[in-house]
């Protein structure tokens, strides 16, 4: 950030955040809420920590503007998790999931999606030297295939 001597963060996992941000988690370390323990110390089963997460899961879904049978999950994991989230999810429970493999990040969704359903392969694969383009799979895919990318 420009003037604070701060670096942006361009990389996977957190980023930058703004001063204001930080001073305030800084402030809920030592005494989360008058409670004389910090949030990252409040059990998650405590009454506080419960009231904390349905007040998150309200503003997200009235930020979003979700109708009210739409569930928000606050779940642990990074982007990583996606890699069997989506499959799971997506894909109908006969169906095998095909990966286009583009490089290091496509290898790692296809090796967890493999461990997680038991049905994955490879349609396509694109020249090393070219990992952005992706190469076409039509015809290829078998009639039981969802293609993930």
């Amino acid at each position: 950030m420009r003037g604070t001597g701060r670096l942006y963060n361009f990389a996977a996992g957190p980023a930058t955040l703004p001063p204001e941000v930080l001073a305030k988690a800084r402030e809920s370390l030592g005494d989360w809420q008058g409670l004389g323990y910090s949030l990252l110390e409040t059990p998650f089963s405590s009454d506080e920590f419960i009231s904390l997460m349905e007040t998150t899961r309200n503003q997200i879904k009235s930020a979003l503007a979700l109708p009210d049978d739409y569930l928000v999950l606050l779940l642990q994991g990074g982007a990583s998790a996606q890699f069997s989230l989506v499959p799971l999810n997506l894909l109908p429970a006969t169906a095998t999931a095909g990966y286009v493999e583009t490089g290091h990040w496509s290898t790692r969704a296809f090796e967890e999606g493999a461990d997680t359903l038991g049905r994955a392969w490879w349609p396509a694969a694109a020249p090393a030297s070219l990992t952005a383009f992706l190469p076409s799979t039509a015809g290829r895919c078998p009639t039981t295939c969802s293609t993930v990318i």
